[in-house]
């Protein structure tokens, strides 16, 4: 972010609205102030274009399955369903607009709040969408994150992250479950980290 000359990110000067883009330092030529560049960056600001476009091949891992016999069509070489025979057009699963919703029906399990993390950590612009809670309607602060508003032109590069997302949090799940050991004294199960039982207090023998 601290890239000189400053990028075309859009920004303007605080202080007077000066177009930062191409300045040679981090100093306003026009008001003398003096900028920082991460007070200024948005969630929503365009730091980057999209890594990918939805036409690569083999067609990657983005969860989409054929409009016509719902066959998965990731790691295909050629934009035609091998199972019906069906051309698909990429583009056609891109939503209409500048703009797509990434609610809860496209995150799944994905939590609306770890999602928005990723998508910052990866510099995709969004607008948080908000729904209204009881506690905001009769007078408290809360939010509920409904949502994020995502530039459609990013749409395949967030299904790629959010499969990815998946997969890591499935591979977290089998680890978790494998690093667990049976007590011989009662049968119950316990972390991997744990060397004696939580239940019986008995040793864990080796092996187990």
């Amino acid at each position: 972010m601290e890239q000189l000359p400053i990028p075309d990110w859009g920004l303007q000067c605080p202080g007077c609205g000066y177009p930062l883009r191409g300045l040679p330092s981090h100093r306003c030529p026009e008001c003398g102030l003096r900028i920082s560049i991460r007070e200024l960056i948005r969630p929503w600001t365009r730091l980057r274009n999209p890594r990918v476009s939805g036409n690569e091949l083999p067609v990657p891992d983005w969860g989409l399955t054929c409009p016509t016999c719902r066959r998965p069509l990731r790691g295909l070489p050629e934009h035609r369903c091998p199972q019906c025979g069906e051309a698909f057009d990429p583009q056609a699963f891109r939503p209409p607009g500048q703009w797509f919703v990434l609610d809860a029906g496209l995150c799944g399990s994905l939590p609306i709040a770890g999602v928005q993390a990723l998508l910052a950590a990866e510099a995709v612009p969004y607008f948080p969408v908000a729904a209204k809670s009881l506690a905001e309607i009769y007078g408290g602060q809360a939010i509920n994150l409904s949502g994020l508003r995502v530039p459609s032109e990013f749409f395949f590069e967030v299904l790629g992250l959010l499969q990815a997302a998946r997969v890591e949090m499935a591979a977290a799940r089998v680890k978790a479950r494998t690093s667990f050991w049976i007590c011989r004294g009662c049968g119950e199960e316990n972390p991997g980290h744990f060397d004696i039982c939580w239940n019986c207090q008995g040793a864990r023998r080796p092996g187990r």
